[in-house]
């Protein structure tokens, strides 16, 4: 039973350890890759970014999308948002 345990821990380790490099290597593939528009040095948005509402506080203009079942992601959401009819 203890060679089980041990063998158990080691493998949990293992999966620990990958897990945090899979994490980390993703990580920096995200901060290195630079926008076409790159924000000025006090506005962290800009207008390739969809995340977050459609405000004064975001640089990307969403309320211009339409729905597509077909389309990216945010043209996927719409699509489910008008076919749920919210």
């Amino acid at each position: 039973m203890e060679k089980f345990l041990r063998k158990l821990a080691r493998n949990m380790i293992t999966v620990v350890v990958l897990m945090l490099t899979a994490m980390g290597t993703i990580w920096v593939y995200a901060t290195v890759i630079e926008p076409i528009n790159p924000p000025a040095s006090s506005d962290q948005d800009f207008t390739q970014s969809i995340l977050g509402a459609n405000n004064a506080n975001n640089d990307f203009d969403s309320s211009l999308v339409t729905g597509n079942a077909d389309g990216s992601i945010i043209e996927r959401l719409e699509y489910i948002i008008d076919d749920m009819g919210l």
